[in-house]
């Protein structure tokens, strides 16, 4: 009995995980879209879960792409072969990249994320004369998702409703915009 629940069971992750796929790969797009995440709440320190391919946030223990908790930015390097997101930092306007490198790619460890906490280092800069966390411009972000699908994203805003104003009381909402390459690995 416990043979037929076992056998039952990894059948049943088998097709969903097929499923998943089938379903990521039919849904990318011919022509490139871009998509908005707005208002990530990433004020604890206990991480916000992204996937990417879906759209949506999702827990530690589901396929998620990247994760913010504060100003870190973290993604799901750690995990077993050949699911682990890969990722670089470039200086390049997001507007700018049409095709997705095939090279380049850092994996996150336990000791280093490859997009690098602090101001000028990663994705931000701390301006003193406001007290602001502002989103530099020109850098991009580019991943290889759990799914094998190239990603660029640019983050926004790390205010809640991307006021133009900063700061403002509701610091630590991820406003982000990416677009996932299509078969051809053109965004």
């Amino acid at each position: 009995m416990n043979t037929l629940l076992i056998n039952g069971l990894i059948v049943f992750l088998f097709s969903n995980l097929q499923l998943r796929e089938l379903l990521i790969q039919k849904n990318l797009p011919s022509s490139p879209i871009i998509k908005i995440a707005k208002d990530i709440d990433a004020r604890s320190s206990s991480f916000r879960y992204y996937d990417l391919d879906l759209g949506v946030l999702v827990e530690e223990n589901q396929d998620w792409d990247i994760a913010f908790s504060k100003t870190t930015v973290k993604v799901n390097s750690l995990r077993t072969k050949p699911r682990q997101v890969m990722v670089q930092v470039v200086n390049q306007w997001f507007d700018s990249i049409s095709v997705a490198p095939t090279d380049g790619y850092l994996l996150d460890t336990r000791a280093k994320t490859v997009i690098a906490p602090g101001s000028g280092n990663g994705w931000y800069l701390y301006d003193m004369g406001k007290h602001a966390i502002l989103p530099i411009p020109e850098r991009s972000i580019l991943l290889k998702t759990t799914d094998g699908n190239y990603v660029k994203l640019q983050i926004l805003s790390y205010y809640r409703g991307m006021p133009e104003l900063v700061p403002t009381e509701d610091a630590g909402f991820y406003t982000f915009r990416y677009s996932l390459a299509n078969r051809q690995g053109h965004f």
